[in-house]
Parts: C-alpha cells; sequence; structure tokens
C-alpha cells in the first residue's frame, strides 16, 4: 500500500471541493487514515471531520512547513491539499523551494496532482503549468466536471495528448441539477449520508444516490485512478 500525496489546483466553480469529499468518503471506506489541508475561510469539509483530520493553512507564512513535516507522519496513508489556482506561481515556488518531488520519495510517499476541470480556460492553464514543472515526477488525473461543460474541447485539443504521453488519466463526474446539489449541501453531511437524509426528497436522492455512484464507478474501473488516488 503506497502512500499518496494529492494536490488539487484551481479557482472556485471547478469542482475541487466536490471531488475531494467524493473522495474522502472512498478513502475512509478503505480505512485509509487522511488529512486534508485547505485554504477556503469558510469550513468546507467540516461534515468529515469524523473521517479526515482537517487542517486550514496558508501557503504563504509557516503553516506550509507542516505540509512537509508531515510527510514523515507514519500514522498517515494520504494527504490531501487543495490550492487555489490564482496562486499558480506561489504553488510552482513553494513546491521548488520545498524540494517537493524529493522529500516524498525521500519519505516514501507519491505525488499525484488531481485537477477537476470546467468550461474555464483557466482550468487548462493551470493543469499545463503543473505539467511543465512537475513532468514525471508526479502522477496526474484529472476529472472531466460535467457539471459546468458539456464537452471539453480546449483540454482534449492542448493538453489531453501532454497528458497521456506522460501517464495521466481521467475521470468523469457527471452533472447534478442545481437543486439536487444545493440541497446536499445545504444538509452539511458527507454525500452518502445525504441519500438517508428523510428531509430531502426521495427523487432528488434516488438522483444523489446514482451520481454518487456514477463518480465511484469512473474511478473504480480505472486501475490507474486507483493507485493514483490511493485507493489501493
Amino acid at each position: 500500500m503506497s502512500k499518496r500525496m494529492i494536490i488539487t489546483v484551481g479557482n472556485a466553480r471547478v469542482g475541487k471541493s466536490t471531488v475531494i469529499k467524493l473522495l474522502l468518503e472512498m478513502l475512509a471506506q478503505q480505512g485509509k487514515r487522511i488529512k486534508v489541508y485547505n485554504q477556503e475561510s469558510f469550513p468546507v469539509f467540516q461534515a468529515y471531520e469524523h473521517i479526515a483530520t482537517i487542517k486550514k493553512f496558508n501557503l504563504s507564512n509557516d503553516d506550509a512547513d507542516a505540509i512537509i513535516d508531515d510527510l514523515n507522519h507514519p500514522e498517515l496513508d494520504v494527504m490531501i491539499v487543495d490550492m487555489p489556482g490564482q496562486d499558480i506561481e506561489k504553488i510552482i515556488q513553494y513546491i521548488e523551494s520545498a524540494s517537493l518531488f524529493e522529500v516524498v520519495v525521500k519519505f516514501g510517499w507519491n505525488l499525484t496532482f488531481l485537477q477537476p476541470i470546467s468550461h474555464r480556460e483557466d482550468c487548462i492553464y493551470y493543469l499545463n503549468a503543473i505539467i511543465q514543472n512537475a513532468t514525471n515526477n508526479a502522477n496526474y488525473v484529472v476529472v472531466k466536471n460535467y457539471h459546468f461543460a458539456p464537452e471539453f474541447r480546449e483540454y482534449e485539443e492542448k493538453i489531453r495528448g501532454k497528458l497521456l504521453i506522460i501517464g495521466g488519466t481521467e475521470v468523469e463526474l457527471m452533472a447534478l441539477h442545481r437543486n439536487h446539489y444545493q440541497a446536499m449541501e445545504k444538509a452539511d453531511k458527507p454525500y452518502s449520508q445525504v441519500c438517508q437524509d428523510l428531509s430531502i426528497i426521495l427523487f432528488w436522492r434516488s438522483f444523489i444516490f446514482q451520481w454518487i455512484k456514477k463518480f465511484r464507478d469512473s474511478v473504480m474501473n480505472n486501475n490507474l485512478a486507483i493507485k493514483y488516488l490511493g485507493l489501493d
């Protein structure tokens, strides 16, 4: 069983937090010991505090040093770091100054960049910057988020070929009606528990259940995604 450091990079309205929440439950079901670092000012992962250690951090101060320290933590299996895309230059500087690629290898970890993409062109910019910087020092999982886009022409024309050449892979997150998503977020529970929440009408819960299942199937039917996301 390999230890995984998973980094997400992107702005709001791309699905980073949603994908992390879905992944957290999959990891927890396997008994993985998980820590999440995020820079959100509000407690976006509060409902998941019983299955993972949630830590707020700021890339601009000494909080970022704790991420490196945790790579030498024997009681962690997966560490997820949620980074805002608008700080892509700072992220790359941090990776270089911390010698992150060398450090993860030193402590027996593997590094994965988990990148949800939507209709926004900045998703492609961030992904390209990451690939250019990390190249073969990391693994890559792109999440096609159909909630925001029916197709991903920019990604397929400019990045997809490069991603596959270096061993990256793709999974899919199907669209969910805005009303269903808002009800799910308002419940302030792990997504799988929302499916049993009787305050949400059965019709909506059925769609949410199928939405979760399709994402999990997309991941678990992909051997590379299983490995890269610490689910092996």
